[in-house]
């Protein structure tokens, strides 16, 4: 399976996929008007991935800065998608990277996991 790297746009984040590493980076904002033209594509692959390559382990990073609440949709669906790897044995865990002054982010992480119970989410403030 091939790496991903999608560049940041003024209204959706950057995407680096890396499966030889098992690692996934969203970093920036995401704020795009239809998310599903933006999230659809990395969904599928990493649905195959997970589906062909069954990793032990696999961590994905998520440091953004700004979301709407249509892309909230889109992260749900990558939450879910993790846990159901986990489900399948794989330890998934995310890194929330946040500003650790923007409470609403802390918190949409925290809201993202909270019905999955095959993720495990680590909280990281930064100062921006």
């Amino acid at each position: 399976m091939q790496p991903i790297k999608a560049e940041r746009t003024s209204v959706t984040p950057e995407i680096t996929f890396l499966p030889a590493e098992s690692r996934l980076v969203v970093e920036g904002e995401c704020y795009p008007e239809n998310p599903l033209p933006f999230f659809n594509p990395i969904l599928a692959t990493l649905k195959t991935y997970f589906e062909t390559q069954k990793p032990s382990q696999f961590e994905a990073e998520m440091r953004l800065q700004y979301i709407n609440s249509a892309s909230t949709m889109g992260l749900r669906s990558l939450f879910s998608l993790f846990n159901e790897a986990g489900q399948r044995g794989t330890d998934v865990r995310v890194l929330w990277a946040y500003d650790a002054e923007d409470d609403a982010i802390e918190e949409l992480g925290t809201d993202l996991v909270e019905d999955f119970h095959n993720v495990l989410l680590e909280h990281q403030p930064f100062n921006a």
